[in-house]
């Protein structure tokens, strides 16, 4: 019974990681592109409500994201659901940025900004597979020096 909570436990935790590291991640992104936009009017300041939407926002849309569509930036190919779970994901992030009028409720910058979050879930999903497989060939490493008995710390 105990290993049973534990092991629910530790997914719990696991998936909770996985949802911090990629809200932060986008809400940052999100942030980023604000940023530049009102650097390009000649305005130095944010507006920290702003700054709070976007950060919840971002929380809302990485649960829906990872529970709902099925983490379509942590797949191993792209394909037609992952490409159409990328662009539900940055549609959201462009409606809200629509409806929360971050950028003034100018078109062209809400066309823009959701060019810019589909290019960063692309890039995302790029980062992660190259991870991926830069994990693998360090764990198939460690498995040939384990069955050649040269295990090293």
């Amino acid at each position: 019974m105990k290993s049973s909570f534990a092991e629910k436990l530790k997914k719990v935790l696991s998936n909770e990681i996985a949802i911090e590291y990629k809200a932060c991640l986008y809400a940052l992104c999100i942030m980023v592109f604000y940023c530049i936009c009102l650097l390009c009017r000649g305005v130095y300041s944010a507006d920290i409500f702003f700054l709070l939407q976007m950060f919840c926002t971002a929380y809302v849309i990485v649960y829906i994201q990872y529970y709902l569509l099925g983490n379509p930036d942590e797949a191993e190919r792209l394909g037609l659901s992952r490409m159409l779970g990328i662009l539900c994901c940055a549609l959201l992030y462009t409606v809200m940025s629509y409806f929360w009028n971050w950028f003034d409720r100018n078109l062209f910058v809400t066309a823009l900004f959701l060019v810019y979050m589909i290019s960063i879930y692309l890039c995302v999903f790029l980062i992660n597979k190259i991870k991926r497989v830069i994990d693998t060939n360090r764990l198939n490493h460690l498995l040939t020096e384990f069955k050649k008995g040269e295990v090293h710390e």
